[in-house]
This record gives structure tokens, sequence and C-alpha cells, in this order.
């Protein structure tokens, strides 16, 4: 039996430099070749003539050439340098490489043994090996990785597979290649208990279930793996350490082992207006979020949420979700929200909607929408009323898909979110109806480009499509989560878009600097009810900022400046971000 041995030449030279001079490589001539042509070699090669000699370089040069000989099939060759000449000087060599390629074969046969759960027929017809092929070293590691995953996924957590045996036999006065492969299958293992560790206020439950392992259930390496990031998604958790797989008398179990976080936060924005009217003083805007993301230890959530954009309007919100329904991957959650917008109208909506969760990174879901406009009373009594009474139902579904490895702060990953809505409005006074349909998409991209440098992308938008129209159903636009460098909400319409690009220096894990620029659009459509004339228009805002974790929170500061703003218009928001 002959082994295939691969042989690499190494050599030792003096280092050259005569008058400061590096030495550079004269000419490269290569003797010995048949299968390949001198100019094929010289082009997989780094050192060219005239390019600096550097002999760490011809030595990766050397076993570039040997793998190229052996994807060919020519698995005995040898390359050396056999000589080297410099000139008189020491600052030109000319480079002679000797090769014996030896004979070239394919596979004649792939050997496995030790498989019991699958037949050889069955291994090698999931191969991208084949016998009449080369043999290539990368395509078997692959194969054999996937072998080991399936065994893995059917509950043989200890498989492990080994090339035994590489050999070269004639048949039939042509060289062939004997491949022989050793599977040790190991036992299988039944999962009959998963064990939680470092929890404090978290059920165990709230643990298991996210695994979506149930119990007797054969061990499935790759529902293993995706542990941490599910847990990880339920942003109750500092860190989640890989689980670990136990064996005991009746099968085996997983161990996770966690560390809780403070899984409640508190988020506000505040920020300056300047006025636009000479002599009038500016505006105090703002925005506070409370999140509760683990209430009673069940990963129950409640949100809770407060703006004021002006002088004159508000809007309250309040969130709740419960998670895993009846113990299904499940999540229901009811919204309320309420906007009084300035002494014109109050609009209050109700919502229901149901996520069903794929994977740790995708979910869909179905929702209910029910809106009801309400005009101020001193609208009806003036007679010019701009915003009538109206009921607005709709129903649709939502996609969306996260994969940001960090929900404040990431440094990789997509976000993405689009919904469809489709329903009707009825106008009381008029008794009128018409069809209404909404389109959203959010998208945001998270690339690191440099050490401790991150770019980030943001797409979104907004339609309403509808014959009735009103201010109370238009979008808004503008602000610190939006359009910055304008107003709170400054911008109406049925149709609007905006695109937020940033790029960020991180000074620690939550603590950049960063520039951005903001685009917005919006579209008002005709109504010859009101008098008011089809519009649209295109925005931009840049700025500067600042986000810096301290002991009492995540601080954010920005300083944003609107198309054709001068320095003492600029927006300044000042954010808080803190876990309790």
């Amino acid at each position: 039996m002959v082994k295939i041995v691969i042989i690499g030449i190494s050599f030792l030279y003096p280092c050259m430099f005569f008058g400061g001079e590096k030495t550079t490589i004269h000419s490269i001539h290569i003797d010995g070749n048949q299968a390949m042509s001198s100019s094929e070699l010289l082009g997989r090669m780094i050192s060219k003539e005239r390019s600096p000699y550097l002999p760490s370089q011809l030595s990766g040069d050397v076993q570039s050439l040997l793998q190229l000989y052996h994807q060919r099939g020519y698995y005995y060759t040898e390359i050396r340098i056999d000589s080297l000449f410099f000139n008189s000087e020491s600052v030109a060599v000319d480079i002679f490489l000797a090769i014996e390629e030896g004979v070239q074969a394919t596979i004649g046969t792939i050997d496995i043994k030790g498989s019991t759960v699958f037949s050889s027929e069955e291994i090698l017809q999931q191969f991208e090996t084949r016998v009449g092929e080369f043999l290539d070293q990368e395509t078997i590691e692959r194969d054999i990785a996937s072998l080991l995953s399936t065994y893995e996924k059917i509950g043989y957590p200890f498989i492990s597979i080994k090339v035994t045996d590489i050999s070269i036999y004639n048949h039939e006065s042509s060289a062939r290649l004997r491949v022989e492969l050793l599977v040790d299958e190991g036992s299988k293992v039944k999962i009959n208990e998963i064990q939680v560790r470092g929890n404090k206020e978290t059920q165990d439950q709230v643990v298991v279930r996210e695994t979506r392992i149930k119990l007797n259930e054969d061990y499935n390496h790759e529902k293993v793996v995706k542990i941490p990031d599910r847990l990880n998604r339920l942003n109750i958790f500092s860190s989640v350490h890989d689980p670990e797989l136990y064996v005991n008398a009746t099968g085996g179990g997983i161990l996770i082992e966690v560390e809780e976080g403070n899984t409640n936060t508190f988020d506000g924005v505040f920020g300056y207006v300047p006025s636009s009217i000479s002599g009038e003083s500016g505006v105090l805007s703002g925005m506070v979020d409370v999140s509760m993301r683990n209430l009673f230890g069940t990963a129950r959530r409640l949100n809770i949420h407060w703006l004021r954009d002006d002088r004159h309007s508000q809007e309250v919100a309040l969130y709740y979700r419960e998670p895993w329904l009846l113990d299904y991957p499940v999540n229901m959650s009811g919204s309320f929200f309420q906007r009084q917008q300035d002494t014109i109208y109050v609009q209050r909506t109700v919502e229901i909607k149901a996520d069903f969760l794929l994977t740790e990174s995708w979910s869909i879901g179905g929702l209910f929408n029910h809106e009801v406009v309400i005009p101020s009373s001193q609208i009806l009594q003036s007679g010019t009323q701009s915003v009538l009474g109206s009921r607005t139902i709709t129903s649709g579904i939502e996609v969306q898909f996260d994969s940001r490895n960090d929900l404040l702060s990431p440094t990789a990953g997509v976000f993405y979110r689009t919904d469809y809505r489709v329903g009707n409005k009825k106008i009381f006074d008029k008794d009128e109806t018409s069809t209404v349909q909404k389109v959203s998409l959010d998208a945001e991209l998270i690339v690191g480009t440099y050490p401790r440098q991150v770019a980030v992308l943001g797409l979104h938008g907004r339609q309403r499509t509808s014959v009735l129209n009103e201010v109370s159903d238009f979008y808004r636009l503008g602000g610190a989560r939006t359009l910055r460098g304008y107003r709170e909400n400054q911008f109406r319409g049925s149709r609007v878009a905006w695109t937020n690009v940033e790029y960020r220096f991180l000074l620690a894990r939550r603590s950049f600097l960063f520039g951005f620029f903001d685009t917005g659009y919006f579209f008002v459509p005709g109504d010859e009810r009101f008098g008011v004339v089809p519009q649209q228009s295109v925005k931009y805002g840049y700025g500067l900022g600042i986000r810096l974790e301290t002991s009492l929170g995540n601080i954010g500061v920005s300083f944003a400046l609107g198309e054709g703003d001068s320095f003492n218009q600029a927006k300044i928001h000042i954010g808080l971000v803190n876990q309790f």
C-alpha cells in the first residue's frame, strides 16, 4: 500500500542587501512540467519578474502550485527550488524551479466502513466527491461535514468520521485512487430533560419553550446551536452561554446557563425647536417610552408611550404582548393609541395582532385595526369643520425579519418589516363609505466597514389609498425618529418615505460618534371639499451626534439642520435610554 505524501520544500538563503537596494527577481524558470504549461504555472504565482524577491512569498507560490497539481489529480507531485543565481551585486536573482509531476490518478473506489444507520450507497448519493473524478480536499471535507450534520440531526451527537486511507493502485494500466472513510456513530441520544441555571426572576419554562425542543425528542445539533440566538431575541438576558449536552442513565439532557440583565427600559428624547415666527419663543418637545419586557418572569411585555410635538398636540399609547399563547409559538398583542391634534380632533386606535414565530428571525402575523376620529366641539360649533367624524376598520398581514446582533447598538444584521392592510372608512355625518388600503415598509442594513466603524442604512415608507382623505388619516414625518433637522411631525401626507444614513465611530460597545444624512418625501392628495390642491415635496436633513453609555443609561445628543437652515435654527435632541 502506497501512502500519498505531500512534500513541501523549505530552504534557507542569505538575505541580500547591497548598497541599500533590495533584491528583485530577474527571471523565473520552470523545468519538468508536462501536464501544464509554464505560462499557466507562472500565472498562478504571485512572485513575478521585476517584483521584489521575498522568500516567504516564493514558498507560498510553491504550495499554490502543489495545490493546483493536486486538483488535476497529480498527488505525487514534488516541486523544489532547484537553484537561485544572484548577480554580482546581489540586487537581482534568477529562480529555477524543478517539478516532478508523478502519475495522474482519478478516484477509483470510495469505501465507507462502520455505518449502520445509512448504507454506503445512500451516503455516496449525497457526496459531491464521485468515482472517476479527481480528489479535492475542500470537497471531501464538505462531504464529511454534511454527513456529520445529517447524523447530528437524528440523535447522534458523538458521531466521528475519519479518513483512514488514501492510496494509489493500478487498474487496467492506469492509476486509480482508493479513499476509505471510517464512521464511528456512537450512541443515539434522546433529550429527556432540560436544565436552566442562572435565572433568578425568569421562569424555567420560559427558557425551555424558547429552545423549541420537546422532551424525549432525538438530539438535534442544529436546534441546540440556535438556542442562544433564540434566547437573546427575548432581550431579557445579558448573556447566554453555549448549551452543554450531558448523558444520564435514561438518555441525555441539555444544560442552559444564562445571566439575567435589566429587563425594563426608559427611553426619553427631549428637544428644542426654534420658532419660525420672529419674537415668538421656541417649543420644547419630548417623547417618553417605558418598556417592561419580563413581567412576572414570563417574558410578557408592556410598553407605555407619550409624545408632545408642539404646544397643543400630544399622543399616548399602550402596548401589551402575551408570548407563546397556549404554549404555541404565537405571540398575541394588543395596543391602544390616542392623539390630540391641536384643538381640531381626537384620534383613537385599537389594534389586535397575532404573530406566528416561524424561526428565531422570521415571523408572520395577522392584525385587526379599529380607528375612530372625533372632531373637537369647538370645530363643530364654528361651522368650519375640516375633519369629519369617522370610523375606519382594517385587517391585514405583516411579515418581519430581524437578524440584528444588538437592538440598542447593532454592529451587524438586517431588519425588515412590511405589512398590508385593507378595510373601509365610514363618515358618520354624510353616511359615506370608501375602501381603504395601507402599505408600510421598514428596512435597515447594518454593516461593519472598518474596525470599530459601522454604516447604517435605513429605508422606510408608508402609503394610504382611499377616495376619502382627511388630515387625521395622514402619516406624519419629521423629528428625531424619522427626518432629523425638522420639527416633530412637521409634514403630513397620504404617502411618505424617508431614508436614514448614519456612519458610526465606535467608542465602546454601546458608545459612538456619528454623522447622518436623512431624506424625506411626502405627498398630499387634492380634496375639492376643502379646496386642497395636490402637493408633494422632498426634504433633507443632516448633522452630528453622540451616544454614550453611562451609569445613568445610554445618553444621546444630536445636532440637526434642515434644508436651508442657518446655525441658529438647528434642532437639538437629547435622549436617555436607561435599563432598570
